[in-house]
């Protein structure tokens, strides 16, 4: 998997070793470092970081983009202020831009755009013993133990936070701790039992195999919180499924299946309550790179669709061995939740189900969106050293 240059940020205060004009463009290079790139005359005058151009507050772009001419040119290029800024004097009207070292840094690094995190792919095996967990108190008290919890979650798609009081109250503390909780048509922050308030059957008691939450929704939730409360009974192991870990096997074994997964959009429905909702994921959906950004799969709630019969016959292949996997016990670690111990987990990688049980379940949690879970752990990274 990709590793994330954007987070953490790579190390600040880099500083420029030199600039000049080449073939119409600007290069440069870095202090203690073989870096070298090249930025057109326009991208430049469009990122341009002076106050006027780019508001110091909001950070939002001031510059008239397009109002620069198409055929602007450099006319002279200064290092200054010891390496850590970029001067440009335009050759049209002999205005100015500067943009910082760092800056320039980063988007020869990155291109500006943001790689999946660093993972660890795990299955049964792999994952015996060595639970990621952070205690409650951590997590609540310091941004630092948040960060680790957060980044346990971004490595192995899921993390535990123990030693909770087994309240609801401190469930969604928790969950405020990370982001604002997500309305849905299960309502905010969930207190549920086997009760059948919702057509879905989490409100029951029987078995619930892997599966992702809201394939029915344009945008799935992007991780789920779960604190059970009350067990009267027997049964009710939860399990995970790391879902990157089936598609990197499926990849590797079988690449027509796993065509057919990352290329076929599946649709889903929700029906009931008062609401039809419908939506169409690629099981496994790839991102810019070509690695695995999302899983959907719910099986219970996918829609009727037809694609021509040998497409057909090819995706049910797929998926059968798909269902297959994700249900084969050396991918699955099970374990019962218990008062005190919340589990928070990314519903578009891990792939969640539920034994049967017997007796009464208390149970709360809540969704949370992958943007504010993402925002929080850059602005933790920024704050944390």
């Amino acid at each position: 998997m990709s590793a994330n240059p954007l987070s953490p940020t790579p190390p600040s205060s880099a500083t420029l070793a030199s600039a000049a004009i080449v073939d119409g463009d600007v290069e440069v290079t870095f202090s203690g470092s073989t870096l070298r790139s090249r930025f057109s005359p326009f991208w430049l005058r469009d990122h341009c970081h002076q106050p006027e151009s780019l508001h110091p507050e909001t950070l939002q772009r001031q510059v008239d983009t397009f109002a620069i001419p198409v055929d602007i040119a450099a006319e002279r290029v200064v290092v200054e202020a010891g390496g850590s800024a970029l001067r440009i004097v335009w050759r049209h009207d002999q205005s100015t831009s500067v943009l910082p070292a760092d800056f320039l840094r980063l988007i020869a690094l990155t291109e500006g755009r943001e790689r999946a995190p660093r993972r660890e792919l795990w299955d049964h095996a792999a994952m015996q013993g060595r639970f990621p967990t952070v205690p409650f108190a951590e997590v609540m008290d310091t941004d630092a133990g948040l960060l680790r919890w957060l980044e346990l979650v971004d490595t192995h798609g899921f993390a535990m936070a123990t030693g909770a009081p087994a309240t609801t109250d401190a469930t969604k503390a928790i969950a405020q701790r990370v982001g604002y909780i997500r309305e849905t048509i299960f309502g905010g922050f969930w207190d549920f039992s086997a009760n059948l308030a919702f057509k879905d059957t989490a409100y029951t008691p029987v078995a619930i195999g892997p599966h992702t939450d809201g394939t029915y929704s344009i945008d799935s939730p992007g991780y789920q919180m779960f604190h059970c409360l009350q067990h009267d009974g027997s049964g009710g192991e939860n399990t995970l499924v790391d879902g990157f870990k089936v598609a990197d096997t499926i990849r590797r074994t079988d690449p027509a299946a796993y065509a057919a997964l990352t290329t076929t959009k599946v649709p889903a429905h929700y029906l009931g309550d008062g609401v039809h909702l419908r939506a169409e994921h690629e099981i496994i959906a790839l991102d810019a790179d070509g690695e695995p950004r999302q899983v959907a799969y719910n099986n219970y709630d996918r829609a009727p669709f037809r694609l021509p019969n040998g497409r057909m016959a090819e995706f049910y292949r797929a998926l059968k061995l798909w269902d297959r996997l994700v249900n084969d016990p050396g991918y699955e670690v099970a374990f019962k939740l218990t008062p005190g111990s919340v589990l928070l987990f990314d519903n578009w990688r891990t792939l969640h189900g539920r034994r049967a049980y017997t007796g009464f379940r208390r149970l709360c949690g809540a969704y949370l969106n992958k943007e504010d879970f993402d925002s929080r752990v850059r602005v933790l990274r920024s704050k944390v050293k």
